[in-house]
């Protein structure tokens, strides 16, 4: 039996580390990825989100060394962090939305990063989001 964790809270970060961990085809993909990143989703009281909400990915040689909940400093300091409003998030999640065209078509932003090095990685990205469809995820109460 499966448990449904938060959005981008703690349980699913780490829900998520484990997928990624599992995942032969992004340990494959991103071996030369060498940098943490930082997913954030943009505040919006309208659907129940009074406050941001981000998780760190220590991401290293298709490796997770570590996911959690996002302090400060990682998303001031990550090389690599990428917002996007809740509904996006979801989009990305559900794979109705790949990440490198969501950042092209300017659904998702690069907040810090260079975009070259990152588009070098589509398919460590196709894989991260097949590993976040594999987290039962509850979204904020004013997207149901």
């Amino acid at each position: 039996m499966s448990l449904a964790h938060a959005m981008f809270g703690a349980d699913w970060a780490q829900a998520y580390a484990e997928q990624i961990r599992q995942h032969d085809g992004y340990r494959k993909s991103g071996a030369t990825w060498e940098w943490p990143m930082v997913f954030k989703v943009t505040a919006d009281p309208a659907i129940g989100l009074p406050a941001e909400l981000a998780i760190y990915l220590d991401l290293w040689h298709g490796e997770c060394r570590e996911a959690r909940v996002a302090t400060q400093q990682d998303i001031e300091t990550a090389p690599y962090v990428l917002s996007a409003d809740a509904a996006t998030w979801r989009m990305v999640v559900e794979k109705k939305l790949e990440p490198i065209g969501g950042l092209m078509r300017g659904r998702l932003k690069l907040a810090r990063g260079n975009i070259l090095k990152l588009a070098a990685y589509v398919q460590a990205a196709q894989h991260l989001v097949e590993a976040a469809t594999r987290v039962e995820t509850v979204y904020p109460e004013g997207m149901r």
